[in-house]
């Protein structure tokens, strides 16, 4: 469990330094700068040190940061050797383009569980996932310990599906529908980037805050 509550933004931006880093690793790359850094996210550079110093990150001079060792302590800030369970509702075309999306296994992000409420869809198999109905949320939540879902519902039953996961026990929804939904506060709602939204809820998780 982390030690400390840091603001929304060190957070948001840590979590866009963490997605960089790690594609940037697999190009074989070593070191990074902080100017490379804020090519990549937009981030002023000299806010980029500030952040890096106080984490006490330190690079030398003329080479950079060893890109491991800010990905361990980055990994570490956010709680990521905190096991999330991913949940995925809705097995349409674009549940399956999420399922298919490799970059998540990249970031070690696994999606053991799927779920719809089209009998024609319930108990196939995709991408290695069998869906199962959604009828069984609550239980299998509860069961597998799930905390985050993902979803890629239709707008017209986004708000049901949503408050059928707030009661499922479920504390970050990552809302791929193009609707607004309503949760209670002590549920997380993110939009946009999957990977960079999934590491920024590690933190929250490993947290107290939307826990209990």
């Amino acid at each position: 469990m982390a030690e400390k509550i840091y603001s929304e933004g060190i957070i948001t931006r840590l979590s866009q330094y963490l997605k960089f880093l790690v594609n940037l690793k697999d190009t074989g790359k070593r070191t990074v700068t902080s100017i490379e850094i804020s090519n990549d996210t937009g981030i002023n550079s000299a806010e980029i040190r500030r952040d890096l110093i106080y984490f006490g990150l330190k690079g030398k001079r003329g080479v950079g940061f060893n890109i491991d060792e800010l990905i361990n302590s980055f990994n570490k800030i956010l709680g990521y050797n905190e096991r999330a369970n991913i949940a995925l509702v809705g097995a349409g075309n674009l549940g399956k383009a999420i399922l298919n999306y490799r970059t998540l296994n990249k970031f070690g992000f696994k999606i053991e569980n799927v779920f719809d409420n089209d009998p024609n869809i319930i108990g196939t198999t995709i991408y290695g996932r069998r869906v199962k109905d959604i009828a069984a949320m609550q239980a299998v939540a509860k069961e597998k310990n799930i905390n985050i879902a993902i979803l890629a519902v239709s707008e017209g039953s986004a708000q049901s599906v949503t408050d059928l996961l707030v009661s499922s026990g479920i504390k970050v929804i990552i809302n791929y529908t193009s609707v607004p939904i309503k949760v209670p506060r002590t549920v997380n709602v993110q939009t946009n980037d999957p990977i960079e939204k999934l590491l920024h809820t590690l933190y929250y998780l490993s947290n107290t805050v939307y826990k209990g």
